[in-house]
């Protein structure tokens, strides 16, 4: 109603007024069993319009002192840290801002505080680049430490493009290393992709072969003859014919020849090319193993849910003997 009538200044008064914390802060605002007089001091709709009300009309001063008991009571948002973190950004107070968003990530976890980080770490790098290179260092080891699988790949290739730019190279790796241990298996075939392609243009091709290795190890059957296919294409292009032909005989395990027939037809066009008799007849006796291997393993899996079927009573069964007893009572 006050600001209906432009009495700004007064209005600011009631809202000092309602969020004025009383000597117990321990309160839950959700907490219903309490009078609405008890939990009002935590509303955080009061206090964003509060803030918004000093940013408007107040001084920096006055508008800090609200932020800065928005933080204090532990209800902030991140939308709340990253326009306080603006407002002071805005005013060249770019150390406060900083101290803001780590404030924020302290009191926020994850999953929201990958998106506070996400923010100050970009910010923090715009600002300083390669100047200030260990505590951006620092930042970023904060930032990975309880990171949850699912988030930090965005993290980890900017903490790399940071090494690359203003640090070391070698860093720059083992971060990118880190990174197909940590991140989640949804993100991991990418992540090694992105690894092997940079590892490639800074040492050259022959150094991914291990890297290679790791990834057609850890990653799932889809993703590992995939692997195993790119890996062969290497060799060859590196003239390493027997080492491509061991990769292929390695990826062999992970194809169906009735499901994935592309890797069969790659190495038969393989044998024509490079092989001979010997070992276009060893291409095809690994292939008829794979074949029998997985037809084995279907009907193996076939059996048993058959089995299952015929053991588990039949449900219709039990109603049909069910009807036949109740009207043997019925006759009697």
């Amino acid at each position: 109603m006050e600001i209906r009538h432009d009495n700004l200044d007064r209005a600011i008064q009631v809202l000092g007024r309602a969020t004025a914390p009383p000597k117990n802060t321990n309160v839950n605002y959700r907490d219903e069993a309490l009078s609405v007089q008890a939990r009002v001091f935590k509303s955080l709709k009061l206090w964003s319009l509060y803030a918004d009300l000093e940013e408007s009309t107040g001084s920096v001063d006055s508008t800090r002192t609200v932020y800065d008991r928005i933080l204090d009571l532990k209800i902030a948002t991140a939308q709340i840290v990253v326009n306080y973190a603006n407002f002071l950004e805005e005013h060249k107070y770019f150390e406060d801002s900083f101290r803001v968003y780590q404030r924020g990530v302290e009191i926020l976890k994850y999953p929201v505080a990958f998106e506070l980080w996400n923010i100050y770490l970009s910010k923090f790098i715009a600002r300083y680049g390669g100047s200030n290179l260990e505590r951006a260092r620092d930042l970023f080891e904060q930032a990975l430490e309880h990171c949850p699988p699912k988030f930090p790949k965005t993290l980890y290739l900017m903490y790399g493009k940071l090494e690359e730019e203003h640090g070391l190279t070698k860093h720059a790796m083992l971060i990118y290393d880190r990174a197909t241990r940590a991140v989640s298996d949804e993100d991991r075939f990418e992540m090694f992709n992105f690894y092997i392609a940079k590892v490639s243009s800074y040492f050259g091709i022959p150094a991914t072969r291990e890297i290679y290795e790791r990834a057609i190890e850890v990653l799932p059957d889809k993703h590992a003859r995939e692997m195993c296919a790119n890996y062969a294409m290497v060799e060859r292009k590196l003239g390493e014919i027997d080492r491509a032909r061991a990769v292929y005989a390695h990826g062999s395990q992970f194809c169906d020849p009735r499901t994935v027939p592309s890797f069969w037809a790659v190495w038969r066009e393989f044998e024509i090319n490079h092989g001979n008799e010997d070992t276009f007849k060893e291409m095809l006796r690994i292939k008829r193993s794979v074949e029998a291997q997985y037809n084995t393993e279907v009907h193996f899996i076939s059996s048993q849910v058959l089995a299952s079927h015929q053991s588990a009573p039949d449900p219709h069964q039990d109603i049909q003997n069910e009807n036949e007893i109740q009207i043997d009572d019925v006759e009697v």
